[in-house]
């Protein structure tokens, strides 16, 4: 019998006869080693269970049950985010570490727009702050580095690389001095999908560190 391309959420997988869904569901918990995305069996399980899925996704195409979860994140990520400024922290600090310009901070204030492109393929990022501080970047899953221009905007690059981690996507940089150091930004979204925090933690060749969250919302 054909299987209609649908969209059933989980609870209903459980009621279908000789059931798809818990063959999905066996298959997942069978696994105990953790996903490409550093996600165990019951965390995936969790992600099932908060919403509809595309059984077309689980049973109609060559991809595993932990291959289809990721692409349901990737589609809830992509997209343009827009800063919440009273939810976030300030950067401040951040600034004040690197002794960025003073024309540079005032465009950091009216930063307000990010926008995400997950594929398969890579992971693009759009940060939006009037043209002068518009930050592009794109770094493949397959964990090669990438080299961008500065986010500082001075001379030289950063080398930079996309890794999944149980929050959710991180980009890992690193640049050399004058102002040296190394930037994780997690990319760690709600429950409900309406919230994405930017985690960031920066670590200086001097050994200072500054951290702070930047709070999106869709």
């Amino acid at each position: 019998m054909a299987v209609a391309h649908t969209m059933l959420p989980v609870s209903a997988l459980a009621a279908t006869p000789v059931c798809l869904g818990c063959m999905c569901m066996k298959r997942l918990k069978k696994s105990a080693r953790p996903s490409k995305s550093g996600q165990t069996a019951s965390q995936l399980v969790q992600k099932l269970a908060k919403g509809p899925i595309d059984l077309q996704i689980l049973i109609g195409r060559p991809l595993s049950a932990t291959q289809a979860i990721e692409q349901q994140t990737q589609a809830e990520l992509s997209g343009r985010w827009q800063k919440d400024k009273s939810q976030s922290d300030s950067m401040q600090k951040a600034c004040d570490v690197v002794e960025l310009k003073w024309v540079l901070r005032r465009a950091l204030a009216i930063l307000n727009t990010l926008e995400i492109e997950d594929t398969p393929d890579h992971f693009q990022t759009i940060i939006k702050a009037g043209g002068i501080m518009d930050v592009v970047e794109q770094y493949p899953w397959n964990g090669q580095e990438r080299q961008h221009s500065r986010r500082d905007k001075r001379a030289g690059h950063h080398h930079g690389k996309v890794v999944r981690t149980e929050r959710g996507p991180a980009i890992r940089v690193r640049w050399a001095d004058p102002f040296g150091g190394t930037c994780q930004d997690t990319f760690d979204m709600s429950e409900d999908g309406k919230q994405l925090t930017q985690i960031t933690e920066m670590v200086m060749n001097t050994g200072e560190i500054c951290n702070y969250n930047s709070c999106q919302s869709s």
